[in-house]
């Protein structure tokens, strides 16, 4: 497997994680259960407000599954038809950035409601 088809595979991953946080944020709003890929289920053990939290991570949730999905689409162009280096840099860089802004959301929301 070259490098050209581990990025390609990277990208389709990066979406489909996405996707799947979008998917996981619709479930915990429909059930009001937090989901595994957010909070481990051992630290719900006597939680104040589990729905709360669900209402409160909606959001950051599907903002960073639909961000992650863009991402993975924008690598997937830029890796197979682009080729522009920066583009992956910046585009990294945002990811990044995001990421930061989810976790500290997920504290913040833990804080708040679970703890």
């Amino acid at each position: 497997m070259n490098s050209d088809s581990f990025m390609v595979l990277f990208d389709f991953v990066i979406f489909f994680y996405g996707l799947y946080m979008v998917y996981s944020a619709y479930q915990m709003k429909r059930t009001g259960q937090p989901s595994n890929l957010i909070i481990n289920q051992a630290e719900l053990v006597g939680a104040k407000d589990m729905k709360g939290f669900c209402g409160a991570m909606f959001k950051p949730l599907v903002l960073f599954g639909i961000m992650a999905m863009i991402y993975g689409v924008a690598g997937y162009v830029n890796d197979k038809y682009l080729e522009v280096p920066m583009a992956n840099f910046v585009a990294v860089a945002l990811f990044l950035i995001l990421c930061v802004w989810f976790l500290r959301e997920t504290k913040k929301n833990k804080a708040k409601y679970i703890k």
